[in-house]
């Protein structure tokens, strides 16, 4: 038996993985637990069965646990919460992993946590490496304060003007910058009496120094600890950890034949798409009304190809859709392309609802993370075998798609090409402006 030492709880998949692949940098093994799948399995004969995962605490010392409730009920993601931290609960170190836009039932899922584990929660949402810091307060992105952004347009309700306003209910008491300037015993000293008025401690953060400072503060002492935080304090805690000695990375899996399914409309996709058009063997635009209304003439038409090189599917990012047809579209994806995946030795899936809809639907109960490609592209293997690579949607340069298969694929992106006549061509000679800027889905984080 190895001690749980860091038990990671996020709301969606790519955040999960990205948290599991910075484990890797002090621990040789790290997985994530895939827990209350929303739909049934491809193969009703093998649903999907959490609870060898869930035995896999017993033999790590960091556990992710995706709980994918960012978009569900209150009452269901309180509920997720509460059972991913029965989970982790021996982990003398937990990390709500939260969104760093603040999205989702953030308020309803610290307490749920907060309330199964018996700790105070520290709150430090601050992820500096992506200008997303927190001053009096407020969380600001690239200076700005984030409701005075577009980065919540579509969302149902306002950006919180404030960190604890995205607490309400839960009463908090502000930490300011000058008091984690002061240092751990200064910042340790304010948590305590914080916790003992029954309060929940939201924290100024401008560096990862000063999450560092956070971290020691609330962990010091052995005290058990309840963080709160982006995946940037989630980076914090593993980082304190001591190396495993000898610990070699896993090699990565070269792959015969990958398939991508781009399930977002992020404005990045198009110019990756326009890179990608000279590599794959085959790309599948998908026009929304078309896929609403029969997904499974998609999945006939795929099914016709041979499962060889890479296969890259797309919504189409030149056609307008509403925003209340995003998860329907997502869905609908998930529908038709599940049961092609397994022709592939691996799949690519860009967003967290894209990907738990895949994989639930295959049945995936867990993860193990093998590597983190480039930042929020990482790479895990199934416990049949089965390799999936993750990222959220907005993410990547234009040339990150071509990188990613080329690291897998190497030269074999697009083996036979002559046997495939209706290899796709730039997307600028097919109607589609690889340059139009496409809003940004709910998904997309």
């Amino acid at each position: 038996m190895v001690a749980l030492e860091i038990g990671v709880i996020a709301d969606d998949l790519t955040g999960s993985a990205e948290c599991a692949a910075h484990a890797l940098l002090r621990v040789s093994r790290s997985s994530i637990l895939l827990t209350a799948p929303e739909v049934p399995t491809q193969d009703p004969g093998h649903p999907a069965d959490n609870t060898a995962a869930s035995d896999r605490a017993g033999m790590l010392r960091v556990l992710t646990v995706d709980t994918h409730s960012r978009g569900v009920a209150p009452s269901a993601a309180a509920a997720r919460a509460s059972a991913a931290a029965d989970v982790v609960a021996d982990a003398p170190v937990v990390v709500k992993k939260v969104d760093s836009l603040l999205r989702g039932n953030v308020a309803v899922e610290i307490a749920a946590v907060a309330a199964q584990l018996g700790r105070a929660p520290v709150v430090a949402v601050s992820n500096p490496a992506l200008g997303r810091v927190v001053r009096d307060g407020v969380l600001h992105v690239g200076g700005i304060p984030l409701h005075e952004t577009e980065l919540w347009h579509v969302e149902p309700t306002p950006a919180p003007r404030s960190v604890p306003e995205a607490m309400i209910p839960l009463r908090t008491v502000l930490v300011p910058q000058r008091t984690v300037d002061a240092g751990v015993a200064a910042v340790a000293d304010v948590l305590r009496d914080i916790a003992s008025s029954g309060a929940v401690a939201v924290c100024d953060a401008a560096t990862d120094a000063d999450l560092v400072t956070i971290h020691a503060a609330a962990t010091g002492g052995r005290r058990a600890a309840l963080l709160v935080g982006s995946g940037a304090m989630a980076d914090t805690a593993v980082r304190a950890l001591a190396p495993e000695p000898d610990a070699a990375p896993t090699p990565l899996p070269r792959l015969r034949s990958l398939l991508m399914v781009l399930g977002t409309r992020a404005s990045a996709v198009a110019p990756q798409l326009e890179h990608l058009g000279a590599e794959a063997a085959h790309i599948e635009l998908v026009g929304p009304t078309r896929l609403l209304a029969d997904p499974g003439a998609l999945a006939a038409r795929l099914s016709q190809l041979p499962a060889r090189g890479l296969v890259a599917v797309a919504l189409d990012p030149s056609a307008a859709t509403e925003t209340g047809d995003v998860s329907r579209l997502v869905h609908a994806l998930a529908d038709a392309l599940a049961p092609l995946v397994v022709r592939y030795d691996g799949v690519f899936l860009t967003g967290g609802e894209t990907a738990r809809a895949v994989l639930d639907r295959l049945g995936v109960g867990s993860l193990s993370v093998l590597a983190e490609l480039e930042r929020g592209t990482v790479v895990s293997r199934t416990d049949g075998g089965h390799v999936v690579v993750t990222r959220p949607g907005s993410f990547g340069a234009p040339d990150s798609l071509v990188r990613t298969a080329h690291r897998l694929l190497g030269c074999a992106a697009h083996p036979d090409t002559d046997t495939h006549p209706d290899r796709t061509a730039p997307l600028s000679r097919r109607g589609t402006s690889p340059h139009r800027l496409v809003a940004p889905s709910k998904e997309n984080p």
